[in-house]
C-alpha cells in the first residue's frame, strides 16, 4: 500500500514566522486539531525523505512527530498535527541551552528567518543539559529500559547517522513543558526532510550508483554527511552524523546497546517495504534506490562502529 498523499483547498490561517520555509497552520473541515502544512523545496523530495524518516523512527521505536505528505496548489509537502498539547509550551533547543548557560551559550535571535550555526551546540552540553535539568523522556516514550531522556536523545542522533540528516541544529529538537505542574519532556524529533540525498538530480544519482570511481560511490557520499552538533566549541566544522552518535553513546553503555540493538532488528526487508509505499508521482525509481543504499549502507557504518 503506497502512502496517502493528502490535497489540500485550505485558507492558511496564519503565516509561520519560524524558519525558512513556507508554511502555514490549517484545520481540516469539521476538525479541531491545527495543522501545519510546510511546502518542500523547488526541486527536491523533502516531502517523501520526511515521511521515510518517521516510518523508520516508527520501526526502531523513536518517539516522533507524524507527517503525511500532501499537495497544495500544485505543489508538494507535508502535513504534521498540532506538536504541542493543551496546557503545554514549547521551548526550542536554544533557548533551553541558553538558559542553562545564559553566560557561555548565546542568546536565541528573536524572529530570525535565517539560520545561524552555533559551535556551543556540542553533543556533551546537549546531553548534559538534558541529564542535569530534570527533563523526563517524551510523553509518548513507554519503553521500560530505563533510558533518561538524554538517552532518547541519543536515538534521534541514531536516526540522524541512519538517513543522513544533516539539519540537527538548536531549534531542531525541543522541550515541552507542563504550565500547571511545570514538568519538562523532550519533544519527539521532527524535522527531518534534509536526508536521503533529497536533493540530488537523477543523473547524479545514477552517477553515484553505477560508478566503479570510488570517490563518486554512495558509500563515499554518506560519509560527508555532517550534523548540526558540534564535539568542541573550537571545532572548525560539526561532526559527521555516524560521529555524533557514537560519541553520544560513549559513555552512555545502556543506550548504544538498546539503541543498535534496534537497528539491528530492521532487517532488509522492512527497510525496503518502506520505500517501496512511496507513490511514483512523488519519486523516481531511481530516488528511491539511491535513498535505499544510503540507509543500507549507513546500517553498516553504524552496526560496525565504521566513523568518517
Amino acid at each position: 500500500m503506497t502512502f496517502e498523499i493528502k490535497r489540500l483547498n485550505v485558507n492558511p490561517e496564519d503565516l509561520e514566522q519560524l524558519g525558512t520555509k513556507e508554511k502555514f497552520w490549517f484545520r481540516f473541515k469539521g476538525g479541531n486539531t491545527n495543522w501545519l502544512f510546510k511546502y518542500s523545496r523547488k526541486n527536491t523530495g523533502e516531502h517523501w525523505s520526511e515521511k521515510v524518516a518517521e516510518k523508520l523512527c516508527e520501526a526502531l521505536g523513536i518517539p516522533h512527530v507524524k507527517y503525511e505528505m500532501a499537495e497544495m496548489d500544485g505543489r508538494m509537502g507535508v502535513v504534521t498535527p498540532n506538536i504541542v498539547p493543551e496546557g503545554f509550551r514549547m521551548v526550542m533547543g536554544n533557548e533551553v541551552l541558553h538558559a542553562d548557560s545564559p553566560s557561555s551559550y548565546p542568546e536565541p535571535e528573536v524572529n530570525s528567518l535565517q539560520f545561524v550555526r552555533v559551535k556551543e551546540h556540542t553533543v556533551r552540553r546537549v546531553l548534559g543539559c538534558l541529564d542535569m535539568t530534570g527533563v523526563l523522556p517524551p510523553r509518548s516514550w513507554t519503553s521500560h529500559v530505563g533510558l533518561n531522556s538524554g538517552d532518547v536523545f541519543c536515538g534521534y542522533l541514531l536516526l540522524d547517522a541512519l538517513v543522513s540528516n544533516q539539519d540537527r541544529h538548536h531549534e531542531n529538537w525541543a522541550i515541552l513543558i507542563d504550565v500547571n505542574s511545570q514538568k519538562k519532556f523532550l519533544c519527539e524529533t521532527y524535522d527531518h526532510a534534509a536526508s536521503l540525498g533529497r536533493e540530488l538530480l537523477d543523473c547524479d544519482r545514477d552517477r553515484r550508483l553505477s560508478s566503479k570511481d570510488k570517490n563518486q560511490s554512495v558509500e563515499t557520499f554518506v560519509r560527508k554527511a555532517r550534523s548540526e552538533l558540534f564535539k568542541f566549541k573550537t571545532d572548525r566544522k560539526p561532526m559527521y552524523t555516524v560521529d555524533a552518535f557514537f560519541v553520544a553513546v560513549e559513555k552512555r553503555v545502556k543506550a548504544k546497546e538498546y539503541w543498535l540493538g534496534q537497528l539491528s532488528e530492521l532487517g532488509f526487508d522492512e527497510i525496503k517495504s518502506i520505500f517501496d509505499c512511496i507513490p511514483g508521482e512523488v519519486s523516481t525509481d531511481l530516488a528511491k534506490s539511491f535513498a535505499l543504499r544510503m540507509v543500507l549502507e549507513n546500517r553498516k557504518r553504524l552496526l560496525n562502529d565504521v566513523r568518517a
